[in-house]
């Protein structure tokens, strides 16, 4: 009987020491939160924006070398970009846009695959690769404008998203864009 006691003790001392501590805080699912930010965004992308204010932060790159940026610079009022949800969608964790940029007089395909996800423990956010969308087999001229997109660093560049009603902000990781703020028309 004593031994029976003893292990009925032993059990319930180990049990008692492995039950949960309700003062943790229960980890984040970041593949649930990822998803709820997309079902979020989608809504909010659609539509006519215009790219109120874009800052450049002042680098030593090949680009802004060459367009002559030697200081931070504010432009204000640069662009148009219409926005869809693009009707083929083929990936499941990506939501693929397509649409437009018009920037001077010369209007451009554009698309982007927005992904939610955690980088360096913050997140979750989305992010996107903004390039032209130009037919398969395209082989055109690039004129001075689209040439001017790139070498910015507004097409071929990955960015940070944030929206708010009616807003958005780009925020540049890569070359010398630091932020677009966006208002939709």
């Amino acid at each position: 009987m004593k031994n029976t006691l003893l292990a009925s003790l032993t059990i319930v001392v180990v049990f008692v020491q492995c039950a949960s501590d309700k003062s943790v805080k229960p980890t984040v699912d970041n593949e649930q939160a990822s998803s709820q930010l997309m079902k979020e965004l989608v809504p909010q992308l659609t539509g006519s924006w215009t790219m109120k204010q874009l800052r450049i932060k002042s680098i030593n790159n090949s680009g802004q070398n060459e367009l002559k940026i030697r200081k931070d610079t504010t432009l204000t009022n640069f662009a148009i970009l219409t926005l869809a949800r693009a009707s083929l969608q083929n990936n499941p964790i990506r939501d693929r846009y397509e649409g437009s940029i018009q920037y001077a007089s010369k209007t451009y395909p554009i698309r982007f695959d927005l992904l939610a996800g955690a980088i360096a423990g913050k997140g979750p956010k989305a992010y996107f690769l903004l390039e032209y969308n130009f037919p398969v087999g395209y082989s055109g001229p690039t004129e001075k404008e689209a040439y001017f997109l790139e070498r910015i660093g507004i097409l071929l560049e990955t960015f940070a998203l944030e929206t708010v009603s009616g807003s958005m902000t780009w925020h540049g990781l890569n070359r010398g864009i630091d932020q677009i703020d966006l208002v939709k028309n």
